[in-house]
Parts: structure tokens; C-alpha cells; sequence
């Protein structure tokens, strides 16, 4: 705190003017004197208006210590000079008489012209440059009958944010000894409000990182803020208390604004703090948050509003209302019920809670009876200590208490823990011993599953290797039975022929057997037995070249290539395939073959017997078709017609592999493949045909041959009843000998 100190002996040479107005002391009371009368005001600023002499009859008669409110003649901000003339009783003579300021700017004071105080700042353009709100400061030694001339260049700001009437200044005469006890005082709530605020805050943060470490434990979480809005009440306490001793040094401009700052600090840190008292306990205690919990909600939560809307001329309102009402007392007696019904209840730390908040409550209302109610009853009445400090001490007993339930809560839970923790451990053991018995177990039916699937997939492969000889046994089948069938007409004209022969043979040696013998019936019969004879030659010729064929096909093994002649392949095969289909059939079949075969093809360096077999199953596929259609048309309203062509590609088809193509085209005019079916007919083991007349094996083994073994493609075109249409692409180098 600043302070200086001037000794002035001063002695009253002149005379009182006549006619000017003199405030006049005649003794000091406890509370001192407050110069509020016979001030003279004027705007502006002159260093000439110092002096004692001047005269300011034609000033302004003002009230300073009115309200910066209630006095509209002034401008917001600017400057001007205070004057009056003090005169003190002979009896004050020889006292040191202090001053104590109140201002809402910055001032220099004068005394009989000389300059002895600044307090604030004001700059080179007079303007205010660092208020000053309240401070005091020793004045001087008055003689007897003494008549003083008192001048103040006061640079001001009217502009606050709230609606209270401070003082514009505000200047009170005091007792030396007097203002020494209210500095003692000061200093010594300022030192309780720093430790308070200190301690308020560690144990904020701890409670917070309580909160950190354990987040269930919400309760941490709600003291930390109710010990952390606590402390913003003592900050605000120690700044409106003195500036001058706060540890940190305020430069303000406009102190007004700063005292409106430090209120809001205030009431907020009240507000908050209380709210979330409110809510802590209700979560400490599991209490139902009912309609009484949020009614007093809201109640706590008007009090900073209302502290603003009341001018400090409704102290009633503003101070006994808002902040101790509203502020404390509504939420501190329904936490006060809660923990009553804590202990109804038996809530663990319910019954020292509940005893520690009675004491602040009880100390909260006593202090504030003797702070409100006992001066105007008994104005003489004091306490020996500072109430406040009892009532801090319970404040700091309550958080302390609070903290030790806390931190009972957190050691409880830790014994739970720590007790869970171990029977998760046997748990886990159990559960680890379970489940190595499983996975023994898992391994022993995985083991045997594994036995079991090697053995049938054993069988699978067994089957489908049955399944895939008999496909080949059956396409065995039909090929004997054409090739069988194409070789029987020419035995057949063979053992007819040989007949006749074996008749004429008989005709000629009885013939010869005559003594009269017909020389020219003799060589009619020769004749005709010579054209037998050639017949017969002819038409087992015939034969031997069908043999002749398939035992060429069959010379080498089924997977070797060679040049092959894919014309007569393909033809040859027909005829197998169209033969065998008619010595099935008992109904008499018949089908219209086209061959459509293209003369330039060269040879294809392929498998023979394994395109046969691709060859022979669309045949076969193709006749069954068609004969399915004619059974169901009826014969004189549909014609079979079974078609084949084949075609060199010179340049091959969008995803070919760069080389010329042979193209082999199977065309029925059957039943045709219903979309359903189209996707799925190269499966192994998918057929259309009724059971026993098929394997679906046919086409699968075929595309296979086609694509795998050939590097090939086959692919299917169809619409329902009106045929299908086979397609197979083979590669064929460009080197290979050409037929001409």
C-alpha cells in the first residue's frame, strides 16, 4: 500500500473571505467525517484554480459523493477542478487526521495551493491515464481555528457495465488510530482470503486429477469445480479489498469497469460454486435429481441476474437477496435435506457430511445476523475476531471433510478392485485351463475331420474317376454302336452276295454234273458269280476302310497331337454320332445333316480322339435335342436339322491370343437351353436329361478338352424352342500345310 506522509505546519494568517461557504468539523467520530457538502465543481482544467485565493463563487455547488448516475450534468469522461474550504474545531489541533478516497478516475490534490497527493494518473493531454479506486493516506497536522483551502484536479470516466451508482468522489477525514485498526484488518482478510485461495485451488486441482486417474468417480469431478469456482470469490475478495495489496499490479484506465469485473467474479464464483456443490452431493449420495433439485437450480442461477439489475441503492436486493439468499442459503439447506436423507437412508460419510455443513450453514447465518442485523440494532456492538474467519474455517472444514470422503469413496473402490482383480485372476486360470481342454479337444476332432475329409475326398475322387470312365465308356458306347452300324450295310451286302454266290456255285456244279451240259447257262452263271464276287470285294472294302479309319484315330495315344485334318474329322464323326442315335432308336429317326466345311482349312495340331470325344458329345447333345422337339411337335410338323461348319479366322476375335483360329460351329434347331440353365450346363455333374440317361459329365469333360488341353474356348448360344448353337475356337499356327 502506498502511502506518504507530509507534515505541514501550517498557521492562519488572513481572514475568511466574506460570503464563501466553509465546511466546518467539530469532532471526529469512530467512522470519521465525510466531506459532502460545499464542494464547488467546474469543467475544465487550469493550474491557476490551485490557489487559495482564487475565486469560485461562480462555480457549480456539487455533491461528489452522489452516484456517477445520478449526476447527468457531466460528461462520460473528461476533466475539471473540485474546491472547498474546510475549517476544523480548536480541539482536533495536534491530531494526524487521515484521509481515505474513494474516486472513479484519477486525482491530484492540493492544500492551500501546494500539491501533496496523486492518486491515479492523468496523462500530458488530460486525460485519465490510470485510475485509482480507494486507498488511504495520511493528511497533515491542523492549528487552531484553522480554515484550509482544499483543491482537486479530478480527470474522470463515467462508463461502467452495470447499472451501479458509485461514488464520482468520495473523501472521508478519520482518527490516525482509527484507520491503523481498518489496515490491520484489511491486512489481515486479505492474508486469510490468499490462503484460503491457495488451498482452495490445490485442492481443486487434486480433486480434477482424482477425476482424471478415476472417471466413474463423477463426485471428484463436480468438488473440483465447486473448490475452483470457490476460488474465484476469494480473488475477487482480495482485488476490491485494496489494490494496492494484491500480489498482482493492476494498470486499469477505468477502475469502474475493473470493480464490475470483480463482481461478476464474485457472484459467479458464489453461483457456480454453490451449483455445483448442489450437484456433487446429489451424485455422492445417489439422491433422485427431482423437481426441488432443479427449482433450486434455477433459484441459484437468478442470483447473478438479479445482482446486476439492483443499483447499489437496493443493497436489500442486491447483497442480502441475491448473493446470501439465492446465492447460499436456497442451495445449502437443500443440500442440508440431502444429506439428512443420506443418513435415513445410512449412505456411508452421510453422517459427517451432514455435520460438517451444519457448521458452515449455522456459521454462514450467525455471521451474516451479525453483519446485517446487529449494527443498525446495535451500532456500538463488535466482535473481538473477524466473523469471516470463522466462517472460512468452516468452509474449509467442509472441503476437507469432503475430501476425505472422496478419497474413502476412491480407497473402497480400490479393496473392490483389488478384490475383483483377484477373482478375475482364478477366473482366468479356470477359463485358461477350459480352454486348453478345448483346444485339445478341437485338435483331436480337427485331426479326425481331417481323416474323415482325406477319406472322402478318396471316395469323391474314386466316384468321379467312375463317373468320368463311364462317360468315356459311354461315348465308347456310341461310337462302337455307329461305327457298328455304319459297317453293317456293307456286311450286310457282303453275307447277302455271298449267298447268291454260294447258290450259283450250286446251280454250276450241278450243271457240270450233266452229260448235257447248257455251255451257255454255264456262263450266264459264271458271270453273275464273277459280279458277285466283285461286289462282294467292293463292299468289304467298304468296311476295311471304316476300320482302316479308326484304327488310324486310334494308332497313337488319346492325349497326343498331330496334324489333323479337322474336316474329315468333324464329318466323320457326324456320321458316327447320327448313326449311333438311329440304331437307338426303334421309332426310325431321321434328321436333315448340313455341312457347311470350309475348303482352305489347314491342318490343326490337335488331339484327335479327345476333339472326337468333344466332337461326338455335341452331336449327341444336338440329335437328343431335336428329337425331344420332335416328340413333342409330332413328325409332319417339324423337320430336325442338325448343321455344321467350319471356318478359318484370320484375324481373331476381340481377346484372342495373336495366332488364326478354326472355328467349329454344332447348330440344332431342338428344344433349346433356358437361361436358368445356360450358366450352370459346363459344371461337372449338371445335366438336363432325365436320370439314367445322363452323367454331367459331357460338356464339363468337353470344355475342359477345349480350353485346358487345346487352349481353345467353347461357348453356347440359345433361345427355348428354337435351338442352340455350340461354338469352339481353336488356335492354328499360320505355318500349317493348307489343303488345297
Amino acid at each position: 500500500m502506498k502511502s506518504r506522509l507530509l507534515f505541514c505546519f501550517l498557521y492562519l494568517t488572513g481572514l475568511v473571505s466574506w460570503g464563501q461557504s466553509v465546511f466546518r468539523i467539530d469532532s471526529l467520530p469512530t467512522d470519521g467525517v465525510v466531506l459532502n457538502k460545499t464542494w464547488k465543481w467546474q469543467l475544465g482544467d487550469n493550474p491557476a484554480w490551485a490557489k487559495p485565493d482564487f475565486d469560485d463563487s461562480r462555480w457549480d455547488t456539487l455533491n461528489p459523493t452522489q452516484g456517477i448516475s445520478v449526476l447527468n450534468k457531466l460528461p462520460q469522461e473528461g476533466i475539471g477542478w473540485l474546491r472547498l474550504r474546510l475549517q476544523v474545531a480548536p480541539k482536533l489541533q495536534g491530531q494526524l487526521i487521515r484521509m481515505y478516497l474513494f474516486q472513479a478516475g484519477a486525482s491530484e490534490i492540493f492544500l492551500d495551493g501546494r500539491l501533496f497527493l496523486r492518486n491515479g494518473e492523468i496523462n500530458s493531454q488530460q486525460r485519465l491515464e490510470k485510475g485509482a479506486r480507494s486507498q488511504y493516506f495520511p493528511l497533515l497536522f491542523i492549528g487552531p481555528d484553522s480554515v484550509h483551502t482544499v483543491a482537486v484536479r479530478f480527470a474522470f470516466e463515467k462508463i461502467t457495465l452495470t447499472n451501479d451508482a458509485y461514488p464520482f468522489f468520495w473523501m472521508r477525514l478519520l482518527k490516525s488510530e482509527e484507520v491503523e485498526t481498518s489496515l490491520k484488518w484489511i491486512k489481515r482478510n486479505i492474508a486469510a482470503q490468499t490462503i484460503f485461495l491457495g488451498v482452495f485451488f490445490i485442492m481443486g486441482i487434486l480433486q480434477l486429477l482424482l477425476y482424471v486417474t478415476y472417471i466413474s468417480q463423477k463426485s471428484s469431478l463436480y468438488f473440483g469445480l465447486f473448490l475452483l469456482a470457490q476460488c474465484l470469490t476469494h480473488c475477487s475478495i482480495i482485488i476490491l479489498r485494496d489494490f494496492e495489496s494484491f500480489p498482482i499490479e493492476l494498470s486499469v484506465r477505468n477502475v469502474l469497469v475493473l470493480i464490475d469485473v470483480c463482481d461478476s467474479m464474485l457472484i459467479g464464483g458464489v453461483v457456480l460454486s454453490a451449483l455445483f456443490y448442489l450437484i456433487g452431493i446429489y451424485h455422492y449420495f445417489n439422491q433422485p435429481k427431482g423437481i426441488l433439485f432443479f427449482v433450486t437450480a434455477v433459484l441459484t442461477l437468478s442470483a447473478f441476474p438479479l445482482y446486476f439489475i439492483a443499483s447499489n441503492h437496493l443493497a436489500l436486493l442486491k447483497y442480502i437477496v441475491a448473493q446470501h439468499v439465492l446465492g447460499c442459503l436456497v442451495p445449502w439447506a437443500v443440500i442440508l435435506r440431502v444429506g439428512i436423507i443420506a443418513i435415513k437412508h445410512k449412505k456411508q460419510g452421510a453422517k459427517l457430511f451432514t455435520w460438517a455443513h451444519s457448521m458452515l450453514l449455522l456459521v454462514f447465518i450467525v455471521n451474516f445476523i451479525i453483519d446485517a442485523v446487529v449494527p443498525n440494532l446495535f451500532p456500538s456492538f463488535s466482535l473481538p475476531v473477524d466473523g469471516h474467519i470463522f466462517f472460512f474455517l468452516a468452509f474449509l472444514s467442509l472441503a476437507l471433510t469432503v475430501t476425505l470422503l472422496l478419497s474413502q469413496e476412491r480407497a473402497d473402490a480400490n479393496k473392490l478392485l483389488k478384490k475383483q482383480l483377484g477373482e478375475l485372476e482364478v477366473l482366468s486360470q479356470k477359463t485358461i485351463a477350459q480352454e486348453q481342454e478345448k483346444q485339445q479337444l478341437l485338435a483331436t476332432q480337427n485331426e479326425r475331420l481331417e481323416q474323415q475329409v482325406e477319406a472322402r475326398t478318396a471316395e469323391l475322387k474314386a466316384s468321379q474317376a467312375q463317373l468320368i470312365q463311364k462317360e468315356k465308356l459311354a461315348s465308347l458306347g456310341e461310337l462302337t454302336a455307329g461305327i457298328a452300324h455304319e459297317i453293317q450295310n456293307p456286311l450286310n451286302f457282303v453275307n447277302n452276295f455271298s449267298e447268291i454266290s454260294t447258290e450259283l456255285v450250286s446251280e454250276l456244279q450241278e450243271e457240270e454234273a450233266k452229260t448235257d451240259r447248257d455251255a451257255e447257262l454255264i456262263q450266264d452263271l459264271l458271270n453273275d458269280l464273277s459280279s458277285n464276287l466283285q461286289k462282294i470285294n467292293h463292299h468289304g472294302g467298304r468296311a476295311s476302310n471304316i476300320v482302316k479309319g479308326m484304327l488310324e484315330h486310334s494308332r497313337t495315344e488319346s492325349g497326343e497331337k498331330r496334324p489333323t485334318d479337322l474336316n474329315a474329322l468333324t464329318e466323320e464323326y457326324l456320321k458316327i454320332a447320327y448313326h449311333g442315335m438311329r440304331a437307338k432308336d426303334k421309332t426310325g429317326f431321321n434328321c436333315e445333316l448340313v455341312t457347311d466345311f470350309d475348303p482352305d482349312l489347314g491342318l490343326a495340331e490337335v488331339a484327335p480322339q479327345e476333339i472326337g470325344r468333344v466332337l461326338l458329345n455335341l452331336y449327341n447333345n444336338a440329335f437328343y435335342a431335336v428329337q425331344a422337339r420332335q416328340q413333342q411337335a409330332g413328325v409332319s410338323d417339324y423337320q430336325p436339322i442338325v448343321s455344321v461348319r467350319t471356318r478359318l479366322t484370320p484375324h481373331p476375335p476381340e481377346g484372342g491370343r495373336g495366332v488364326n483360329q478354326v472355328e467349329i460351329r454344332v447348330r440344332d434347331n431342338g428344344t433349346g437351353i433356358p437361361d436358368s440353365v445356360k450358366a450352370k450346363i459346363f459344371q461337372p455333374f449338371f445335366t438336363t436329361k432325365p436320370t439314367g440317361e445322363g452323367t454331367g459329365l459331357g460338356l464339363s469333360l468337353s470344355y475342359d478338352i477345349v480350353t485346358k488341353g487345346h487352349g481353345g474356348s467353347l461357348t453356347v448360344e440359345s433361345q427355348p424352342d428354337q435351338g442352340s448353337q455350340f461354338t469352339i475356337l481353336l488356335p492354328l499356327a499360320i505355318h500349317q500345310e493348307i489343303i488345297t
